[in-house]
């Protein structure tokens, strides 16, 4: 079972799972320290950029509330920003990206992590984060990110048909967000039946950091596609956030 991970360059893709393998709580990787290792600097933070198509077996213990730890094996497939930023690339290596396509569509679940935009970031916050949590890129304006996540939805929309479970995940919250207050709220509680239902954590998310693209998103939620698809928030300094979106998976692919 595949899970892809996709967003353009410097979204924190590859940050999403080191962080996950080093600090998670109710799902934990097998040899996560040595996995996160491979994947950033400890010393500095810095995460290692994806320059290929990369792909990884990893061993997952999932606390489920009703089953208590199950073991879980997935395909990690980490894709190259730039093959999704810059369409240049697409076409001065044709067969890399369909390659990389491929494994999109033939999939289980596609997380896609976005950056947050301009108007929804704090200046305060930005300014009192440490180094590796600045954003690398300037953010885009509202404009431009509603325009790029339009164009992530009609990427769905025609090449995800197959794709059982879409994960759309603002990345960042830390920058935008209380993530302990939100962590709070939303955390997951084995012991009490699991995280609140998902499709009002779903919702919640939408109506609180996806307003600029409300229309965007109404309209591709009536679309077969669209109705597979949950929204979440992340961030590296939130463990109850950042495993949220796997917790949601874990279920459907372990019982598949």
């Amino acid at each position: 079972m595949s899970i892809v991970v996709i967003g353009d360059r410097a979204t924190g893709k590859t940050s999403m799972v080191r962080a996950l393998a080093e600090n998670g709580k109710y799902v934990q990787i097998s040899d996560g320290n040595i996995l996160a290792r491979d994947l950033y600097n400890p010393d500095t933070k810095e995460i290692a950029g994806t320059d290929q198509l990369k792909t990884r077996t990893l061993s997952m213990e999932v606390d489920l509330p009703a089953t208590g730890i199950r073991q879980l094996n997935i395909l990690w497939i980490d894709t190259p920003g730039e093959f999704w930023s810059n369409p240049q690339q697409r076409k001065d290596f044709p067969a890399a990206w369909q390659a990389m396509e491929d494994k999109v569509k033939q999939s289980k679940a596609v997380i896609l992590i976005l950056p947050p935009h301009q108007s929804l970031v704090s200046s305060t916050r930005i300014n009192l984060a440490a180094n590796h949590l600045q954003p690398v890129n300037p953010l885009p304006n509202a404009d431009q990110w509603v325009n790029r996540l339009q164009n992530w939805l009609e990427f769905f929309e025609q090449h995800c048909k197959r794709v059982k479970h879409i994960i759309i995940a603002l990345h960042k919250a830390d920058l935008f967000c209380d993530v302990e207050a939100e962590g709070k709220t939303w955390r997951y509680r084995p012991d009490r039946g699991g995280a609140a239902p998902w499709y009002e954590y779903s919702d919640h998310v939408v109506d609180a950091y996806f307003g600029v693209a409300n229309q965007v998103i109404r309209k591709y939620k009536s679309t077969e596609i669209g109705s597979r698809t949950n929204f979440f928030i992340t961030s590296t300094e939130s463990q109850e956030l950042l495993e949220l979106p796997w917790l949601y998976l874990a279920p459907y692919l372990i019982y598949t």
